[in-house]
């Protein structure tokens, strides 16, 4: 895992701390479920199935990033700007995974 990456889970996680910002409700009410980066070391080492992807720009992901995640860079604005109605559009969503019944997991640079 690449230093700049782990610094952004440990800012995600420091920043979890200060309570939930209000647009978390909102993604968590169409279905966008947080978890923690323990949560997700957890996952990887119990080898479950699920397709891990890095939602950074490709700069960022060929600097550093989680073993075994996929590059689907999602467009660049805050969680807080974000319409429910309209979530975050992925820049190369054709790398999605044909088999849609797979949990997805994103991680990014952390909330903003």
């Amino acid at each position: 895992m690449g230093k700049g990456l782990l610094v952004s889970l440990l800012l995600a996680a420091i920043a979890s701390c200060s309570g939930p910002p209000p647009w978390r409700g909102q993604l968590e009410g169409i279905g966008v479920r947080f978890i923690s980066a323990r949560e997700l070391k957890a996952m990887l080492d119990r080898r479950e199935d699920f397709v891990l992807i890095d939602a950074r720009d490709e700069v960022w992901y060929r600097a550093g990033r989680i073993p075994g995640a996929i590059s689907i860079p999602a467009e660049d604005a805050p969680l807080a700007a974000v319409d429910v109605s309209r979530p975050k559009r992925l820049l190369f969503p054709e790398r999605l995974p044909q088999d849609r019944g797979r949990l997805l997991v994103f991680y990014c640079g952390g909330p903003t």
